[in-house]
């Protein structure tokens, strides 16, 4: 039975938090609806914080044609949230996740065919996997569309390199059915772990090992550099470094302006002198560090991947014995990218705000564990490069402009 439109409104308010708050979604990522009527939904709008979201905010959208009342925008998925409702009479609730676990089981092109029984109340017998098509756009509402047409009894989809879609009759049943399918994509990575590697138990450390022996990249690393943290202020940047030490670096001299300056500072000097970020920071998540001891350039697996950190992510060595050269080979490989791998030392990430940082960190974290996962299952697959190419260009031009306002 379809929400009264005030209700509806705050409940998708509600779980726009909720969301953020159980990491099921980060930033403005993702987005929710509720049924109003037979013909009307509405739909959390497009680019706006879901921590700061207000029920006036929320959009009415006609189910019919997506045309929508009021002067905002709503989210662009809005097509497939309205053929969810026009094809499902009974569904009143439906969320538009990037959950993690989901998303990396997404890439490989599989669906689960045999979902484990513990979930099957929830999620039923099988979760398909909608075909790739650009976020946003006609394509994807189609491929989407087929997959539930094709699938008329799942609640829950895989969206290949991009999220989940999310179905229920209310809103508790569509948080249910989020929740089960990330802790069901979980078993699925760690399963297949096990299959492949034929370890007894489950261990992270030794899946990122196993992953390292198979590339013939050794073992992870003992120990990493400390590349620290910087913020930028005019022609000066504060550098945290070494367990929380600061130390004021000049960026035209290089010179420390109140104490003595570590090798590491050199790099984020040479990043700022040759790009416009006002921040960097020191990624040491150990996937992220699996990742960088490959020495090999990344490519996007996921679509996020491509807008927030760049077409490519190249990995560049760190040598304190030679320090200047590595330093300008660092910043000549962040050029027109947010990050870039340190070899067997994580990465470093550069941005113009707090929103930037918390981004491009959840999103290098998903996209290395995408790398390592991935791999395992031997089903390593692109996001191909014209829409990384496009994805990028408008999230440049527009989404990064909008969200830190």
């Amino acid at each position: 039975m379809a929400y009264e439109i005030e209700q509806a409104k705050q409940l998708v308010v509600d779980a726009g938090k909720k969301l953020v708050e159980t990491g099921l979604i980060a930033r403005t990522w993702g987005n929710v609806s509720a049924r109003i009527s037979d013909t009307q939904f509405v739909i959390t709008p497009s680019g706006r914080a879901y921590e700061t979201l207000t029920p006036d905010e929320v959009v009415v959208v006609n189910i019919e044609d997506c045309s929508h009342e009021g002067d905002i925008k709503p989210s662009s998925e809005k097509g497939i949230h309205a053929d969810s409702y026009k094809h499902h009479p009974e569904v009143d609730f439906v969320i538009h996740t990037h959950q993690k676990a989901a998303t990396i089981v997404s890439i490989t092109g599989m669906e689960i065919r045999n979902v484990y029984d513990e979930f099957k109340s929830v999620l039923g017998d099988k979760v398909p996997v909608a075909e790739y098509a650009m976020s946003t756009t006609n394509p994807l509402r189609k491929k989407v569309e087929k997959c539930m047409l094709e699938n008329p009894d799942c609640y829950a989809f895989m969206l290949k390199h991009h999220g989940t879609l999310c179905l229920g009759k209310t809103y508790e049943q569509a948080f249910e059915v989020a929740d089960a399918l990330e802790k069901c994509c979980e078993k699925v990575i760690k399963d297949n772990y096990l299959r492949h590697s034929w370890d007894k138990e489950y261990s992270a450390d030794n899946r990122r090992n196993y992953f390292l022996k198979k590339n013939d990249a050794g073992e992870m690393p003992s120990s990493i550099c400390d590349l620290g943290s910087s913020v930028r202020t005019g022609s000066v940047f504060t550098l945290t470094y070494d367990g929380g030490k600061k130390v004021d670096v000049d960026i035209a001299t290089g010179l420390a302006i109140n104490g003595i300056a570590p090798k590491c500072a050199k790099i984020h000097r040479a990043i700022y002198q040759n790009e416009n970020f006002t921040m960097i920071n020191h990624l040491t998540a150990p996937d992220v560090v699996a990742v960088s001891c490959l020495d090999e350039t990344m490519y996007p697996m996921i679509d996020d991947f491509a807008q927030i950190v760049g077409l490519d992510v190249k990995t560049v060595p760190w040598i304190d014995g030679d320090t200047d050269e590595c330093a300008d080979e660092i910043a000549k490989s962040i050029h027109k990218r947010n990050a870039v791998l340190i070899q067997g030392n994580g990465a470093l990430v550069a941005g113009n705000s707090e929103g930037d940082m918390q981004a491009l960190e959840i999103i290098m974290d998903k996209g290395c564990e995408a790398v390592v996962d991935c791999d395992i299952f031997n089903r390593t697959h692109y996001v191909p490069k014209a829409e990384c190419f496009l994805m990028r260009t408008v999230y440049l031009a527009k989404y990064s402009k909008q969200i830190n306002k």
